[in-house]
């Protein structure tokens, strides 16, 4: 019952104002009893005043479950014989004020009026906090005030009954009146503390969160960057050395380590601000299944793993979907398979099946046979942050967002990522999507072996602040025919611009003093001879700085890290326009 479950939460306080009351209201009882007593010398009042105190003596013990400071839960019997002590203390006081107002005298009348006004206005106090606990104290006094005109209309007092029914009536309703409004005030102060305990709550989550992210990436970005300082140390200290090749390759992994704990951190932290978007292009199932296996053929090979996989019976499945961050996803299953899977086989199952709509419903199955996920890590295997054990982090490190980042992928794109395993009998991992049918795209290969595009010698402004930027850049540079002009800030890039004549700018875009933006607008205002020139942004941001640098007048857009086939491309795409 939702009501057993609130209750308790106001009894707990009102309880302790109503403690805090029993004093007054066994002085009422004396003052009750001592009054009726002295004017009618009725022995019975004394009866009624030993009811008064056993019944003060009943709400102290049943309130007792909720004067406790703890949050634990308070049975349903404890809050059912609280209200009921409640109501049994309303009954003795509001029916002994009755009964005296009815037999007594004047002054006796004017007392009982007094006792069931101040009972009232006790229980008005105590049971702020709780309707029910308000209601079922209340009840019993209001009763007693709505029988004394119809009492007084029994005993034909005309005249009394207009008084006293319009007294009565007024006295209900200013009551409820002041009640409403200081419940409801009382519950607004109520919420605003639990809405302040939650965001504290959520702070120090948070807090928690950014510390674990801030141990594992530090732990985690070690590694790689001990490799590229020691294969770099070993370039540096012995040049042309047979191993320059080897040393070479182990600074490209190392690197690409990096940028995919990267690449998972910001793509984690724009799903957390709902900024991640998902493409829609033609793409062909079967051939991105092929391509997957053969990536990570040979790594499972150097494990003596055998990889395989099982497609549609057609040669080709064309679907409208987002193939890079789908790549995205099927890489990180297979990267963990591998990882986890000591000996044996890891299967790739396809399977597509019309649905309504025209539609395709897409099921992606991802099987090894390592040593399978205990139940207790099941439940975190898809929270931030977090490894299947202490044991698996310490062995396969990671920054343990990449299931975390494929079934948010997954979610965005329509579709969901579960998880089926059992202790040492491997583990399942099934993508479900929903996808439109797409159409047959011819598609020229990319490899990264392609050697640089053929430029025309060039005249290149670069500017950035960071001087192993601009040294980046210029070994990037270098197999090119350019001829390169470095720039360390916006003011400086101006004032080169103004002096000289270039084919295009490299442009950092964040910067102090003037950003790249700013500089770009600056350019494009300018009377000078590059107002014109095309403007490539580089930059660590976003879509939306992407957005921003194109608002700036930037003609192209680079991410960080560099990448420099994509660098090669745009220098292209620049080249292209000037001859243009």
């Amino acid at each position: 019952m939702d009501f057993l479950k609130t209750v308790p939460v106001f009894l707990k306080t009102s309880a302790r104002e109503r403690a805090k009351q029993i004093p007054a209201r066994m002085a009422l009882a004396s003052v009750l009893a001592l009054a009726f007593y002295a004017n009618d010398k009725a022995s019975w009042i004394w009866i009624w005043a030993a009811v008064a105190v056993a019944t003060q003596i009943f709400e102290y013990v049943a309130m007792s479950a909720f004067r406790k400071d703890d949050d634990q839960d308070v049975k349903p019997v404890a809050v059912f014989a609280a209200l009921a002590s409640t109501a049994f203390m309303a009954v003795t006081y509001g029916g002994a004020g009755l009964l005296i107002w009815v037999t007594g005298n004047n002054v006796t009348a004017n007392v009982a009026a007094l006792s069931i006004a101040g009972g009232l206005l006790a229980n008005l106090a105590a049971g702020i906090g709780s309707r029910a606990l308000f209601y079922t104290g209340a009840a019993p006094y209001l009763t007693a005030l709505g029988l004394m005109p119809v009492i007084m209309m029994i005993q034909g007092d005309v005249n009394g009954v207009i008084l006293t029914g319009c007294t009565c009536v007024l006295s209900c309703l200013t009551v409820l009146s002041v009640f409403n409004r200081v419940h409801a005030t009382r519950q607004s102060e109520q919420e605003a503390l639990l809405e302040a305990d939650r965001r504290v709550d959520q702070a120090q989550a948070a807090m928690a969160d950014r510390s674990a992210l801030a141990a594992i990436v530090s732990h985690e970005l070690r590694t790689p960057v001990s490799a590229i300082l020691a294969g770099a140390s070993v370039i540096r200290a012995a040049p042309g050395a047979p191993t320059t090749q080897d040393t070479a390759e182990l600074i490209v992994d190392a690197s690409r380590h990096m940028v995919g704990m990267l690449n998972d951190l910001l793509d984690h932290s724009k799903m957390e601000a709902g900024a991640m978007s998902i493409e829609a292009r033609d793409f062909d199932l079967c051939v991105f299944v092929r391509d997957a296996v053969r990536f990570w053929r040979n790594q499972a090979a150097d494990k003596g793993l055998t990889l395989q996989a099982e497609l549609p019976n057609e040669g080709e499945f064309w679907l409208v979907g987002d193939p890079y961050r789908l790549r995205q996803i099927v890489n990180n299953l297979l990267s963990n398979a591998i990882k986890f899977t000591p000996r044996g086989m890891i299967r790739i199952d396809v399977e597509v099946s019309p649905i309504e709509g025209g539609r395709h419903g897409v099921v992606l199955k991802v099987t090894d046979q390592g040593t399978g996920i205990l139940p207790e890590a099941m439940a975190r295997l898809f929270t931030p942050f977090a490894q299947g054990s202490a044991e698996v982090a310490r062995n396969y490190g990671g920054t343990g967002l990449g299931l975390t980042v494929s079934r948010e992928l997954a979610r965005l794109m329509g579709g969901d990522l579960t998880v089926a395993s059992e202790q040492g009998a491997g583990a399942v991992f099934t993508l479900m999507l929903d996808l439109p049918p797409g159409q047959h795209v011819e598609e020229g290969e990319h490899h990264e072996t392609t050697p640089p595009p053929v430029v025309h010698r060039l005249r290149v402004l670069a500017v950035d602040d960071n001087e192993l930027n601009r040294r980046t850049l210029a070994l990037v540079l270098k197999p090119l025919d350019i001829e390169l002009v470095m720039a360390s800030d916006g003011f400086l890039a101006l004032s080169r611009l103004e002096e000289q004549t270039f084919d295009v700018v490299v442009m950092d875009v964040n910067m102090p003093g003037m950003d790249g933006n700013e500089a770009t607008r600056r350019l494009r205002a300018s009377a000078g001879p590059n107002a014109g020139i095309p403007v490539i942004g580089f930059s660590a941001g976003s879509e939306a700085d992407q957005i921003a640098c194109q608002a700036a007048g930037m003609t192209d857009w680079l991410s960080k890290p560099l990448e420099p086939r994509k660098l090669y491309d745009a220098l292209q795409r620049a080249a292209d326009m000037s001859s243009a």
